[in-house]
């Protein structure tokens, strides 16, 4: 009798225990990006591998797309740090970004440059963006 009572509540175990194993993991939800977080995003604009440093930078939260009316919720001028353009977007929270680049390289004709890239923030506390423009 004991024997049989073993057997019933080591099968009741296995069963426990594979139920369990197979269970997927839990996935955290993004918020949907915005201000209220502790990530950052580094943006960098280029234009034909060559820094742009006059350019002001655009960010657009909760969208992977630009938005179709042209109006972002921040923006911030580059600012040189060590010979390179940057512009720091912090207290953000995990989701999805659209960033936008407009500015200004001298060494090309027409001079102007705009262009624009999606960033998702998720598991890195900083995200460093590099946006490749083109001349308009």
């Amino acid at each position: 009798m004991k024997a049989r009572f073993l057997a019933v509540i080591l099968v009741v175990i296995t069963c426990f225990i594979t139920a369990q194993s197979c269970k997927k993991p839990v996935k955290v939800p993004t918020s949907g990006g915005g201000l209220g977080g502790t990530f950052t995003i580094v943006v960098t604009p280029e234009h034909h591998g060559f820094f742009v440093d006059t350019c002001t930078i655009y960010i657009k939260y909760n969208t992977l797309d630009a938005p179709a009316n042209g109006i972002y919720d921040d923006s911030m001028v580059c600012l040189m740090v060590d010979t390179t353009p940057v512009a720091v977007f912090a207290g953000l929270r995990a989701g999805d970004y659209y960033i936008y680049a407009h500015g200004y390289h001298a060494l090309y004709v027409p001079p102007y440059v705009k262009g624009g890239v999606p960033c998702t923030l998720g598991t890195l506390d900083t995200v460093n963006v590099i946006v490749p423009t083109y001349s308009y």
